[in-house]
């Protein structure tokens, strides 16, 4: 049958293509071009939106530019649908450069008409949309890159570029040349495989998306390549063109070849390793920039009409790029944002950072504990120092301002030494979360973040599956945040950073984590145990008094783990360094005193520049030593000259010795009695004097009590006080507390042992003396009146836009706006105060009936605080004050509990 054609299978590739979709080269001129392969770009609004963007890959000499849009082309069956005019040869050359067995490979599964292709897109885009399920079922994760990367979001894209090869909502190929010359056969199997294994999943997802990615871009430049001119650059154009082509042949290949093994041998292979991804988008990458840059150069031997018009193709071209880019990178965008949402929810204990704002914190003054610093930081720079440094002493010795000045020290650093300051935690009692464990290991975990390349993401990856994760047990917190997260980075700066973590006052961090340890145990035990990264050097320095806790935590530990000094110890720092250290500070802060003194000074005599003697700054040296907060103390005091002058007020800490009034109290607390009864000698009669340290009780009392810090408004607020009250009964005691002048910022102890002071057994029958469980009683009731006011507590106090809207899409300005800082203070310590009052609670009295009225409210309060959690313990103690029946607690339990 000499007319009959052979059959299509036993014609080679080469003619089987020219036969179904035409001869090579361009096509005669005519009035109308031929039709335009329509590259697709993503919209703002969804990854997989179907919007497009055509971009001309018509030659120049054939037509004038045109831009075509898809709707206007009718659509055909797959089996009909044409192919547009190419050289065909591309895709020959391409195979040209694969090995014999390669070829076989690629042309194994190449498909012949527009209907298998269309077949084959079909089913490889349901089966990656199974493995989006099984990811997302699965919660499959992998680390690419240094980073965490949700295996879901791979799939996400596979889909994604598979649907650019198609019209959305149609079933017809967008055919061009890819659709001919990929082998999608094979793309389709390899998603079909059946992968029950993370590891393999995350090999065959990350793999076929990179390629699906550079087909894409493959695609763009071969629709550009229809639209240039036969020039040199072309011609340059096109063989950089075939090597991208074979090289995504190659990479197919790879995998197909693993397909085809055994399904035995296969279960223990990945298609493709995060290194063969990486080598293989690289070079890739390195081939694309030389095809632009044969496409910046293909238009200057054109004539202008022909450079405007190639000029048009290169910028749909650089658009069409930048798109499939950001779609690329997309996720790595999305995942940013997610990580940072989840790290903003990181609850963090607020100023306990190293220069944390509205903390009044000093360091050493430059010319003292210069031996001490000295050894610390060699400590630090020593790589092979032991990684804990236990720096303990006495109340007042000076532990604080040496934390400061080493943290202030290690941000200075240069970033060759390879050493940093890696997080900070400066404990604080009656500071809110300073005071506790609960927030210490988020804290330090928020600063590390920023320090460690890779951790952010780890960190976001717990929080994101654990939101809780905050208010759970130290242990866990440990584990989850920071242990794990730690021994999965890989970070390296060229060598082996060391981070040092500060942590300051451990002895002030309160709470019991279990009858048998208190929470400073604990957190040493738990630190003890953290194994050191590879890549970088981790050490704590750490301050405390010599406390039993801190005691007990360390003699748990390996004396190879840690090295302490014993601050207050003659052997560690002798007694003549710490006097020469007091007196340079005294010498350096009293020439400040005369100096601002003499400045302002409008009538009388000026300070001499001799004041005060070599004698009397010796008595103070002799007073002071070993404590320097009794020799900072003094100096506050006495440049506090608004109603008196410097000399009257120095002149009274020294009257006070020589009388012997400060032979019976210890050495740190006898600076404190000058502050304290200035004003004996003052009233003009009895009952003012009563009243006065009625109301000193009552609001210096409240300050060294309350759980956290309160400014002059909010203390006013929550006692009923007016705040000129406030601010007059603390107008002489700037020397023991940071009063700000404005009257919204936070007042604060200057130093822990002025409240140890004030509440102590010895000063019980003194007038300024403060009764600890009289005063948290007082609190106690205060928050609960504040909190019953008809401006207190109600229903949907914040004005919530429905009921039962979640906690986070409540912005916190609109919780602060509805809930004052006084009645927020309220909401979460009333509790607290009445705790150590020791008062039971009865029926139908203050307690109960707030709670009748109120509990629901206070309940949604504390939520929007984001404080619901600690409900549960707040209730226990509210269990454990009861003094009520069996009968009568086994009602409260069912109706609260």
């Amino acid at each position: 049958m000499s007319g009959s054609s052979s059959p299509t299978a036993k014609l080679g590739l080469r003619e089987r293509l020219r036969r179904k979709f035409g001869n090579r080269g361009p096509s005669p001129p005519s009035s109308t071009p031929p039709p335009i392969p329509v590259l697709e770009l993503p919209t703002a609004h969804s990854p997989s939106s179907s919007s497009t963007q055509a971009v001309s890959a018509s030659p120049l000499s054939a037509s004038p530019f045109t831009v075509h849009s898809p709707n206007t082309t009718t659509a055909l069956s797959p089996s009909q649908q044409p192919i547009p005019n190419l050289s065909f040869d591309l895709f020959e050359e391409a195979l040209k450069l694969l090995s014999d067995g390669d070829r076989t490979i690629i042309r194994k599964y190449t498909l012949p008409t527009a209907g298998e292709i269309d077949l084959a897109l079909v089913q490889g885009i349901a089966a990656a949309k199974v493995k989006q399920r099984r990811c997302i079922e699965r919660r499959w994760t992998f680390t690419f890159a240094g980073r965490e990367v949700t295996l879901k979001d791979k799939a996400d894209k596979v889909v994604h570029w598979l649907n650019r090869f198609k019209s959305v909502g149609d079933i017809v190929v967008n055919v061009d040349p890819m659709h001919a010359g990929l082998p999608w056969a094979g793309i389709r199997l390899l998603l079909e495989v059946a992968v029950s294994e993370a590891n393999q999943m995350t090999s065959l997802l990350v793999g076929c998306e990179t390629a699906l990615y550079m087909a894409n871009r493959l695609k763009a430049y071969t629709s550009f390549l229809q639209g240039l001119p036969a020039t040199l650059s072309r011609t340059n154009f096109e063989t950089h063109l075939t090597e991208l082509y074979a090289h995504i042949f190659r990479f197919l290949v790879q995998a197909l070849q693993i397909y085809e093994t055994s399904t035995f041998e296969r279960a223990f292979k990945a298609f493709w390793n995060v290194s063969n991804v990486q080598d293989f988008e690289k070079s890739c990458n390195e081939l694309g920039q030389k095809l632009e840059i044969e496409a910046s150069n293909c238009d200057r031997t054109l004539s202008a009409q022909d450079r405007t018009r190639v000029g048009e193709l290169k910028t749909d071209l650089r658009n069409v790029l930048e798109g499939l880019e950001q779609f690329h990178k997309i996720q790595d965008s999305l995942d940013r944002i997610e990580m940072n949402y989840c790290l903003n929810n990181l609850r963090y204990a607020q100023g306990a950072m190293f220069n944390s704002y509205g903390n009044t914190r000093t360091t050493c003054h430059p010319k003292t504990r210069v031996d001490l610093l000295r050894r610390i930081q060699s400590w630090a720079q020593e790589p092979e120092s032991k990684h804990i440094f236990w720096l303990n002493g006495m109340a007042g010795v000076g532990k604080s301002t040496i934390s400061q000045t080493f943290a202030k020290w290690l941000t200075e650093q240069d970033d060759l030494q390879a050493l940093d300051l890696g997080a900070s935690f400066f404990f604080k009692r009656n500071e809110g979360d300073r005071g506790s464990a609960l927030r210490f290991f988020p804290t330090i975990v928020r600063q590390l973040v920023v320090k460690l390349p890779g951790l952010d993401t780890l960190v976001a990856d717990v929080i994101k599956h654990d939101p809780l994760i905050f208010d759970k047990s130290l242990g866990e917190q440990f584990n989850k945040l920071l242990r794990e997260p730690l021994q999965k980075i890989n970070s390296s700066n060229g060598g082996c950073l060391t981070l040092v973590l500060v942590v300051d006052a451990l002895d002030e961090c309160g709470s019991k984590s279990t009858p048998s340890s208190s929470d400073i145990e604990v957190l040493l035990r738990l630190w003890s145990q953290l194994s050191q990264p590879e890549t970088v050097r981790l050490k704590l320095f750490l301050t405390s008094r010599p406390n039993l806790p801190t005691q007990l935590g360390f003699k748990e530990m390996s004396i190879d783990d840690y090295q302490d000094m014993v601050l207050h110890s003659e052997k560690e720092v002798p007694p003549a360094t710490i006097r020469h250290d007091i007196l340079a500070f005294l010498n350096d802060e009293f020439s400040k005193i005369r100096k601002k003194y003499n400045t302002r000074l409008r009538s009388g005599a000026p300070l001499e520049d001799t004041w005060p003697s070599d004698n009397v700054l010796q008595e103070l040296v002799d007073m002071a030593i070993p404590l320097f907060i009794v020799a900072a103390t003094v100096c506050i005091y006495v440049g506090d000259f608004r109603r008196h002058s410097p000399g009257k007020r120095l002149e009274r800490i020294l009257g006070f010795q020589k009388q012997g009034q400060l032979a019976q109290l210890q050495q740190l607390r006898q600076t404190y009695l000058p502050v304290l009864t200035q004003q004996e000698g003052t009233f003009s009669h009895a009952d003012e004097e009563n009243e006065y340290y009625e109301n000193f009780r009552r609001i210096v009392g409240s300050i060294v009590v309350l759980a956290e810090p309160l400014s002059i408004a909010s203390l006013a607020d929550l006692l009923g006080l007016e705040q000129d009250d406030i601010s007059r009964c603390l107008a002489d005691l700037r020397s023991v507390l940071h009063i700000p002048d404005d009257s919204e910022i936070p007042v604060r102890t200057l130093h822990l042992s002025f409240s140890e002071f004030l509440l102590s057994d010895e000063l019980r029958d003194q007038p300024f003396g403060v009764d600890g469980p009289a005063t948290h009683q007082l609190l106690s009731n205060k928050c609960l009146e504040l909190l019953s006011q008809p401006s207190g507590l109600r229903k949907s106090i914040c004005n919530l836009t429905y009921e039962g809207q979640p906690r986070s899409e409540v912005d916190s300005t609109v919780v602060n706006q509805h809930l004052s800082p006084a009645l927020q203070y309220a909401c979460k310590y009333w509790v607290h105060h009445a705790q150590p009052s020791k008062t039971p609670i009865r029926d139908n009295d203050q307690v109960h009936e707030f709670l009748k009225k109120h509990f629901l409210n206070w309940l949604e309060a504390l939520s929007l605080m984001g404080r619901i959690t600690e409900a549960i313990g707040h209730t226990c103690v509210l269990q454990s004050l009861t003094a009520v029946s069996r009968l009568s607690r086994k009602r409260f339990e069912e109706v609260y509990l």
